[in-house]
């Protein structure tokens, strides 16, 4: 059986504490150095993971700036664009409008200097018709006046 003695006790317990005095004195501090210099390593990665989310975070806010602003500049190349060709159109259209015009104006001229050239050339020889149709009837009046004296 187990007996218990004072002395055995007081011992024991003396050199629990010689031991708790000795770890203490020599094992405690830098036990907690190296607890605390893992705290002090795990806050900092802790932290630098903190910042370079918020750098991820800077970054992602910044790259979807510089896509909208993108799309924002396609966009308004794009408006640009339209808006060049729908003038470059309208001025082709105004241009070949007015070259219409002019070659229907330059059509009618021709055809106005043409009729006026018919319309001489017609009287000319309606004049020419009416110089030989005069002679004839000169001639014929004068064969009948002198066939009629005789």
């Amino acid at each position: 059986m187990l007996s218990i003695n004072f002395w055995n006790i007081l011992w024991t317990v003396v050199n629990l504490l010689v031991l708790y005095v000795v770890f203490r004195k020599f094992l405690y501090q830098r036990v907690m150095n190296v607890i605390e210099a893992r705290e002090e390593m795990v806050k900092k990665q802790f932290d630098d993971a903190k910042k370079s989310e918020e750098d991820a975070r800077k970054l992602k806010a910044d790259y979807e700036e510089r896509l909208s602003d993108a799309r924002t500049e396609a966009d308004q190349i794009i408006i640009d664009a339209r808006a060049r060709a729908e003038e470059e159109h309208a001025r082709s259209v105004e241009k070949t409008r007015e070259e219409t015009e002019h070659m229907l104006e330059k059509a009618k001229e021709d055809i106005a200097n043409e009729q006026e050239k018919a319309q001489q050339a017609a009287q000319a020889e309606i004049a020419k018709l009416a110089v030989i149709a005069a002679r004839k009837i000169m001639k014929t009046g004068d064969a009948h006046d002198t066939g009629s004296n005789k």
